[in-house]
């Protein structure tokens, strides 16, 4: 696996002078900006090396690459601003509801933000914050943005304008960190973690499943310019993750099969016949497929690992039933288990009548 060099703060070997090579798998507490209370943190989300915050995906994205201005939003419409707080203040209603609210200003004016029933927020939004607001315009005594979202973009202390032409993720966060600590840390580590990974799948697989390179995925992922592009990263993610799975059900299968031998039964055709000829209806094709299937691998040496799945009414109790009777005419039993009380007491009138008469 390719390495970097761990930033300052990272392990070091007092004996030789060098710092460790920072791997996908070293310890989060160990990169730049992580102190013991702030790994502690990252742990109640699951993130314990560095690469599990290069995996830590964002679970939804605050698209400001459109910003209007504030003296230009439209009431009625879903707006994006962006301004530095100039007043706040918690006001109460007639209803006894408090309302927390910020004036916010930009190069073209001024506009107010109300969030109903969250006083709160004024411990956490400050006078000289760039803030981010996305939401709803009304008219209240004067144009009023209603915030679904907010995102601090620059403390008081800084005076950038921030960079709302930008695709912002928003990251699962935890007490003690918030979306912004966790974007800051991300982006901070973005450039040297990306180089650590290597795509497990060739380029022959990766375009015939039109699939982006992993580590393009990543970038797209913590760094888009567009929507369109977040998503296209979480989709190569979501395909690994899915193909990750399907690989440990495949060896799960082919462990347990191995491990002990099943039961070869005979195929005798003496009660399942008797219920082909009997049955008041031709078997469908997709049943005669489930059927011989589920036979082969009943008179096989390994054990059966099979689900058979299918809408209601297409006939799966009859092709269960099918498998039970290989069973019973091999002197083995065979149980059916029902979700409901009416279906149980279906499985037990019709198979049992049928038994009796044709055994």
């Amino acid at each position: 696996m390719p390495t970097a060099w761990c930033p300052n703060d990272g392990k070091q070997d007092t004996a030789k002078g060098k710092r460790t090579a920072l791997t996908l798998t070293s310890p989060v507490k160990f990169l730049k900006g992580v102190g013991p209370k702030r790994a502690e943190a990252l742990q109640r989300l699951g993130i314990r090396t560095a690469g599990d915050l290069l995996y830590h995906v964002p679970h939804r994205y605050l698209d400001a690459t459109t910003v209007t201005p504030l003296a230009r939003v439209t009431v009625g419409q879903d707006m994006t601003c962006v301004g530095r707080v100039v007043s706040t203040g918690v006001l109460p209603t007639r209803r006894g509801l408090r309302v927390f609210r910020a004036v916010l200003k930009d190069d073209s004016g001024l506009l107010e933000c109300a969030w109903p029933g969250r006083p709160f927020l004024e411990r956490q939004i400050k006078k000289g914050q760039l803030l981010l607001v996305t939401g709803p315009v009304r008219y209240y005594h004067g144009k009023q943005l209603v915030p679904r979202e907010f995102i601090v973009l620059a403390e008081p202390d800084d005076d950038s304008e921030g960079d709302p032409g930008l695709v912002l993720p928003v990251y699962p966060a935890t007490e003690g960190l918030t979306h912004r600590q966790i974007r800051a840390l991300v982006q901070q580590h973005l450039d040297e973690l990306l180089p650590l990974v290597t795509d497990p799948h060739p380029p022959a697989f990766r375009a015939s499943h039109d699939l982006i390179d992993l580590r393009r995925a990543l970038e797209l992922m913590h760094r888009p310019k567009r929507v369109e592009e977040a998503e296209q990263g979480r989709r190569r993610l979501a395909f690994d993750e899915l193909f990750d799975q399907q690989l440990v059900q495949a060896r799960a299968r082919h462990l347990a099969k191995r491990s002990r031998a099943g039961i070869r039964f005979e195929l005798k055709r003496e009660l399942t016949t008797k219920l082909k000829d009997h049955l008041p209806f031709e078997l469908t094709a997709d049943q005669r497929h489930a059927v011989r299937e589920i036979t082969d691998d009943m008179t096989a040496p390994l054990r059966m690992h099979r689900l058979l799945m299918g809408d209601v009414g297409t006939g799966k109790t009859v092709v269960a039933l099918f498998a039970m009777l290989l069973a019973a005419e091999n002197d083995y039993q065979a149980a059916i288990m029902a979700p409901t009380e009416l279906l149980a007491e279906q499985h037990g009138v019709v198979p049992a009548a049928w038994t009796r008469r044709h055994r």
